[in-house]
């Protein structure tokens, strides 16, 4: 049975960099955050972050033209300056642990995935609409079904 990475001694040292708007994000709080397989790899969990970053970014392109700082952002959405940085590092972190699973139900065949793909499939589910939320939050946006009487 594999081992958790919370439990492992390595924490890992990479770190997305900050930018003029954005914070920086160290894979040592995904870890924290998010329990992975231990055969999950730094390089993976980058190369994802990475990828899943841009779409975040790509997302929430408004939000830099209207505000100066993700903490004049979140002064102005929350009245304090914190707020909207977990909101996106959810949202960055919970598309990353979604697309790492969704890259393990891909390619990992054997009957003990086949036993707990359901439980993964579901994680996933959870973790896109954590990601959707945080979204909905920075944005000032409602998400989720309406219902119209005819």
């Amino acid at each position: 049975m594999a081992q958790l990475i919370s439990n492992k001694s390595e924490l890992y040292q990479s770190e997305l960099p900050a930018s003029a708007f954005y914070p920086a994000l160290k894979l040592s709080e995904f870890q924290t955050l998010f329990h992975f397989l231990e055969d999950e790899t730094e390089a993976a969990i980058v190369h994802n972050a990475t990828i899943e970053r841009i779409t975040v970014h790509r997302q929430l392109q408004g939000l830099t033209a209207k505000y100066e700082s993700m903490e004049v952002l979140s002064m102005a959405l929350f009245a304090d300056e914190s707020t909207a940085e977990y909101l996106y590092k959810q949202a960055v972190f919970c598309k990353t642990a979604s697309a790492l699973i969704g890259n393990r139900l891909a390619t990992d065949a054997t009957k003990e995935a086949a036993d707990r793909q359901e439980a993964l499939e579901s994680r996933v589910d959870n973790l896109l609409s954590n990601y959707r939320n945080a979204i909905d939050q920075l944005l000032l946006t409602s998400s989720g079904y309406t219902f119209e009487v005819i």
